[in-house]
């Protein structure tokens, strides 16, 4: 571990300058570039400026609490330098990512672990120190530095030829330097102990890498670690969430992390349709090469509920929540699951063969360009127009007596610890046949069942 106190200030901001200036992969795609911020201040101490050291230094603080980096380690740096070896796309994770190890990369990418590893050792109290070192050191210069005058004194009684004292603006400069504030007005990174903050969809495997990395400043051990992470559980947003949704500008598609649904109900008005589906979803998971599958039938019958919850049983399956985008949209973002190792499933919800905005999305998960690691669902209230998903799934207004029993199950689910009574059920629900409500579906259930709850708490 290095100490940056065993040399001068001018020595230790020179280090950090070179580490910074060192790191090539991995600042890639770091928008805020907080790495920048920490060499400007190091240029500042070098050069003299401990007031735009201290500057630089508030300005990374803001950069460092704004990063999507997770707090792992204590200290809100070491996890944004976590995080630009881990959570960024950069081109060593997107290569890793399709199994191919290139090596050119991977010698850069070593290179970047190990400054990535030393600069894990700065604490802000580091930065704080050298400046306020570098400005004693201004000060005691100027205090003491020797005119003309003072150095022919010197030269006539050693002897010597005088020889005019050469003019050097930092031993004195022509005005007193701005002074930093106190050490104890210097923003902190440190927040509290290790550990993972939050739920990550890689936790298995990222509980591993986050101990190696802050328990040791030897990060280019990791490398291999690092590739083995990228190849089996994906890159950027896929590490973190099994949910996500499909974002567009208009230009290209992106995904982000998305709510997370609550917990699924196994419906048995819906067991038909859920085997139909999990045969499909199994065979795909296997390898089989997959096919467009149509969930079709009246409003508020759980048909994305259904996919979702699907999705939900297998960990190594990502949810994408798709929205209408173009051609070029699409393939773009086809062209980057196909190079993810994981499998997904593609939810179009309530998608409208007979939109404009749909049309393209649906033409493009029918035809060439779609990978094999991707799975195309769809939901419609109509089977019509959907010639291209072979695979459809139906689902039906129910009647009196299913509809009182899905109702039962959603109260038994949602409050397990009220005894459940059919015949107060049934009761209500032949009551809200008699209104002018919709018919039985599984939202107006889900009605019924809220109001048991309410009742019997």
């Amino acid at each position: 571990m290095r100490n940056y106190n065993d040399s001068s200030a001018r020595d230790a901001a020179a280090r950090l300058l070179s580490l910074v200036n060192r790191v090539t992969i991995l600042r890639e795609k770091e928008p805020s570039d907080a790495l920048k911020l920490l060499a400007g201040a190091a240029e500042c101490i070098i050069n003299g400026d401990c007031m735009g050291a201290y500057i630089k230094h508030c300005a990374l603080c803001r950069a460092l609490i704004k990063s999507p980096a997770r707090r792992v380690s204590g200290s809100i740096f070491t996890d944004y330098l976590i995080h630009l070896a881990v959570g960024y796309e950069h081109s060593f994770a997107l290569s890793s990512a399709t199994g191919m190890l290139d090596e050119a990369q991977l010698m850069l990418f070593r290179s970047d672990l190990s400054a990535l590893g030393e600069l894990s050792t700065l604490d802000s109290a580091d930065i704080s120190r050298m400046t306020m070192q570098r400005s004693r050191e201004l000060k005691s210069r100027s205090r003491y530095a020797k005119d003309d005058i003072s150095v022919m004194s010197t030269a006539a009684w050693g002897g010597t030829e005088p020889k005019p004292m050469p003019h050097n603006k930092e031993a004195m400069p022509a005005e007193a330097a701005l002074q930093p504030p106190a050490e104890g007005e210097w923003p902190a990174w440190s927040y509290g102990e290790k550990g993972m903050r939050g739920e990550y969809a890689a936790d298995e495997v990222l509980e591993e890498i986050y101990i190696s990395l802050t328990e040791s400043d030897n990060w280019k051990s990791a490398a291999q670690d690092l590739f083995n992470l990228f190849a089996s559980s994906g890159t950027g947003v896929l590490l973190r969430s099994r949910t996500l949704e499909c974002r567009t500008d208009g230009q290209r598609a992106w995904l982000e992390e998305a709510a997370q649904n609550e917990c699924a109900v196994q419906l048995s008005c819906q067991e038909k349709a859920r085997q139909t589906l999990g045969e499909q979803v199994i065979a795909f998971m296997r390898g089989t090469k997959p096919s467009c599958v149509l969930i079709y039938g009246p409003e508020a019958m759980g048909k994305a509920t259904l996919a979702r919850a699907m999705a939900d049983e297998f960990p190594e399956l990502r949810l994408i929540q798709a929205c209408p985008v173009n051609s070029a949209e699409i393939r773009s973002l086809f062209a980057y699951l196909g190079a993810q190792p994981l499998r997904f499933m593609l939810l179009m919800e309530n998608a409208d063969t007979y939109s404009p905005a749909w049309r393209a999305l649906l033409n493009e998960c029918t035809g060439a360009a779609v990978p094999q690691n991707v799975m195309c669902v769809a939901t419609s209230s109509s089977a019509a127009g959907f010639a291209g998903f072979p695979v459809r799934i139906g689902l039906e207004n129910m009647e009196l007596d299913a509809f009182a029993k899905t109702a039962e199950e959603l109260s038994a689910a949602r409050a397990p610890y009220i005894d459940t009574d059919a015949a107060w059920i049934r009761n209500a629900a032949v009551d809200y046949q008699l209104d002018p409500h919709d018919e039985f579906n599984v939202s107006s259930a889900a009605l019924i069942a809220a109001r048991f709850i309410a009742a019997h708490e």
